[in-house]
C-alpha cells in the first residue's frame, strides 16, 4: 500500500463525551481530573492512527472511567482555534447515558480522580467543556422527546411508572412533572400504537401498597430492526 501524507498543515482530532446518569432524581455528568494540570474536565483523549471517532470515544471513556456506557451517540463538533492552548485541536463532542446503581468508577490513565457533578452545579472545566456540557444537556432533553426509549438506558432493571415518570421529569421538565401522571400513563400506554412499556407481572412492595413493575417493551425494538 502506498503511503501518502498530506503536504497541507492540519490539526489534532480529539473526542469528548459527556457521559449523564441520574443520582437522587438530579441530571449528573461525569468528569475526570486532569494529571497534568489538576483541572477536570470532560472523559476524551486524542484520534490514534487506524481508529475511527466512534471507537476513540468508546475507548477513552473506558480506559479513563472504567465504564461501558450501553449508548453513547455522536452529537456537536467544536472548532474554535483558540478552544485548546496546547494546540489546534476539534473536538467531536459524544453524548453518554449510564444508569449509576452499582456504577464502579476507576480513574485510570492519564486521570487522577473520577467524580459525578450535577449539571445545575457543576464546576470550572479545563478548555470549552463547560459549554460542552451545556449543550449536551440540551441534546438529552430533545432525546427524550423525540426518542423516549432512551429512558431505559438510565435504569437499571425494572421500574415503577412513578419511577419512570421521575426520570422523564428530571431530564426533559414540567411536561412530566407529577400533576400530568395521567396524561403520562396514557401516552406510555398508547406510544407507537404498541406501548412503551410492558408488564412483567411482578410488583415492587414498600411502605405503601404494591406497585406493578414494568420493563421496556420489546416490540418497539422489533420494529427498529424490521
Amino acid at each position: 500500500m502506498t503511503f501518502f501524507e498530506s503536504d497541507f498543515w492540519h490539526p489534532s482530532v480529539a473526542t469528548d463525551v459527556v457521559l449523564f446518569t441520574l443520582r437522587k432524581q438530579q441530571l449528573n455528568f461525569l468528569c475526570v481530573k486532569r494529571k497534568d494540570d489538576g483541572n477536570w474536565a470532560l472523559p476524551g483523549g486524542f484520534l490514534q492512527e487506524g481508529e475511527s471517532l466512534d471507537e476513540c470515544a468508546i475507548r477513552e471513556l473506558q480506559e479513563e472511567t472504567g465504564v461501558l456506557a450501553p449508548y453513547i451517540e455522536h452529537f456537536q463538533n467544536y472548532s474554535d482555534p483558540d478552544r485548546d492552548h496546547r494546540r489546534q485541536t476539534i473536538s467531536i463532542a459524544y453524548v453518554a447515558i449510564q444508569p449509576s446503581d452499582e456504577l464502579y468508577l476507576r480513574a485510570d490513565t492519564d486521570v487522577s480522580d473520577v467524580k459525578w457533578f450535577p449539571v445545575e452545579g457543576m464546576p470550572r472545566l479545563a478548555f470549552d467543556h463547560n459549554k460542552i456540557c451545556k449543550e449536551a444537556s440540551l441534546v438529552i432533553e430533545s432525546l427524550v422527546e423525540s426518542k423516549p426509549e432512551l429512558v431505559f438506558a438510565f435504569h437499571d432493571g425494572f421500574f415503577t411508572l412513578t419511577e419512570l415518570q421521575r426520570t422523564f421529569e428530571a431530564l426533559a421538565g414540567e411536561k412530566f412533572a407529577p400533576k400530568n401522571k395521567r396524561n403520562f400513563r396514557q401516552w406510555v400506554e398508547k406510544y407507537e400504537g404498541v406501548g412503551l412499556v410492558q408488564d412483567t407481572g411482578q410488583l415492587k412492595h414498600g411502605v405503601h401498597r404494591p406497585a406493578k413493575l414494568y420493563a421496556p417493551n420489546q416490540k418497539l425494538f422489533e420494529n427498529a430492526n424490521d
